[in-house]
């Protein structure tokens, strides 16, 4: 009778098949490797799971709980790797999951988020804080990311009306004039938010809906749509957010630093609308025209609690509405009628330009700070503190606040708007992680006029200016408004973005 033959890779040390199974770069060839016989299967599953950490880092950069080195750390390298190899293969059907509840594709929608979350916040963590200018780092994080959103239709679902459209009503007639009640909102717009970038990328052609609601929410008093609020009580569980456009305005953060996600949001598609649709002939073909690199980007370094370095070299847009017209929107009368934006005071070229603008962080020694500007922006009062609800504790907690008291910083700018040029004095106000993710910022600034009398301030053509910087420093938008025309429901308000076009670092 012949002999069985030995399987070559049983005599081999644990550390040579380790070193075979680093060359299997698909997934399924490595589980077809690790069935081959006890000895591969050790090499992947044994020795205290080495070989997962490695795994781990050579297809994605190291994770904020990465840096210990432990048996559990090696597991959780396991169990981390297949779940992100999984979300990312896999996805979601994010249509599904928004106009037809389908509950697997929720609960796989909502994973997929979580991850991209995580691979976001960890994106950019292995870049050498002092790096060679000649040398270009590229994420391998932020490049999966933007392979999904090649792959799913994340992006095709950004605000979405809360009654299904005709095409996709439900057999169920009752069930389609319901709010849609499916993924966790915060995560979604949150993620939504850091993706700003991909929204303004014209080769996507992502769905445009809400912009009569985003409109009327960027046009929007400070009173009916806050900066900061906090989520309604009895919305404790993520699941259990309505996916809703409505116009209820909860009341203000409980420490003033939570940031509205929708508010962000509906920025973001307000803008997107006008530079993504040519259909619109507002600002498509002077963001068209602009070179790759003085379009929105992403960030280039590791989010963080806390401020980011404030870029220099910054363009943008502000819109704006005649005073009666305001109304009409504020009233939601858009709805009915499409009411047509204005921009950038008709500067230059006209409505389809942008502003260019130029900020600079100072110093205590060089610091202007009028009291008049001050009493308009509250940019150095302290947050005003509330009773939390159960949600708002998971998003800023008092540990995490105490980190953020008195980081505040004081920059410069100049520009030039219709026919003179204007300076700006602001402030960055750093805030604690919002849904898990650091690094954002409120911004406060006065654009101001000189007086050509006495070569100060003209405090009689002040514009105040308070937004939310999104995390990484590139991009911040918010509101400006007229200090002395209007207070309350009477305020003369409208929308800004700005984004950074500093050259390489």
């Amino acid at each position: 009778m012949a002999r069985q033959r030995s399987n070559p890779f049983d005599g081999m040390p644990i550390e040579t098949n380790q070193h075979i199974a680093s060359y299997l770069t698909g997934d399924s060839d490595l589980c077809s490797f690790r069935l081959v016989s006890r000895s591969t299967h050790d090499a992947v599953d044994a020795d205290n799971n080495s070989f997962w950490r490695r795994r781990f880092l050579a297809v994605f950069e190291t994770p904020t709980w990465g840096a210990k080195r432990n048996d559990n750390t090696n597991v959780k390298f396991k169990r981390e790797y297949q779940r992100r190899r999984r979300c990312l293969l896999f996805g979601a059907k994010y249509e599904a999951a928004v106009w037809k509840d389908e509950g697997k594709e929720i609960r796989k929608g909502t994973e997929a988020l979580e991850v991209l979350r995580e691979m976001l916040v960890d994106a950019f963590s292995d870049k050498p804080e002092t790096s060679d200018r000649s040398t270009v780092y590229e994420s391998v994080n932020l490049a999966a990311v933007l392979t999904f959103l090649n792959n799913h239709d994340l992006l095709q679902i950004v605000l979405p009306p809360k009654q299904t459209p005709p095409s996709r009503l439900r057999t169920r007639s009752s069930k389609s004039s319901m709010d849609i009640v499916c993924l966790p909102k915060q995560l979604l717009q949150t993620i939504h938010i850091l993706l700003a970038p991909a929204m303004f990328d014209l080769g996507r052609n992502v769905n445009q809906y809400s912009f009569s609601t985003s409109q009327e929410c960027v046009y929007g008093t400070s009173t009916e749509h806050p900066i900061f609020e906090s989520v309604p009580p009895g919305l404790t569980h993520p699941t259990h957010i309505r996916m809703s456009c409505a116009n209820t305005v909860p009341p203000r953060g409980c420490n003033g630093l939570d940031v509205s996600t929708s508010w962000v949001l509906h920025h973001i598609n307000f803008w997107k609308f006008h530079m993504t649709r040519s259909a619109e002939c507002t600002l498509h073909d002077a963001f068209h025209a602009l070179p790759a690199d003085e379009k929105p980007r992403f960030w280039a370094r590791q989010l963080r609690q806390g401020r980011s370095t404030l870029g220099t070299h910054w363009k943008g847009s502000y819109a704006y509405l005649d005073r009666d017209l305001i109304a009409d929107v504020r009233a939601g009368r858009g709805n009915d009628s499409a009411i047509a934006d204005e921009f950038n005071g008709e500067a230059d070229d006209g409505a389809g330009c942008f502003q260019d603008l130029k900020l600079e962080l100072v110093g205590e020694s060089a610091s202007f700070w009028p009291a008049a500007f001050e009493s308009h922006l509250k940019a150095l009062a302290p947050p005003v503190s509330r009773a939390k609800t159960r949600a708002q504790q998971r998003s800023a907690t008092p540990e995490g606040l105490s980190a953020f008291k008195n980081q505040s910083f004081q920059f410069t700018g100049e520009g030039h708007d219709v026919a003179e040029d204007f300076c700006a004095q602001g402030w960055l106000n750093a805030l604690p992680a919002q849904h898990g993710v650091p690094g954002w910022q409120r911004m406060t600034m006065m654009k101001y006029y000189e007086d050509l009398v006495t070569g100060g301030v003209d405090y009689d053509s002040l514009w105040a200016y308070e937004g939310v910087v999104l995390p990484g420093g590139q991009i911040m938008l918010g509101r400006w408004w007229s200090p002395s025309d209007g207070v309350g429901s009477e305020q003369y308000s409208g929308p800004f973005i700005l984004w950074c076009v500093d050259g390489p670092e």
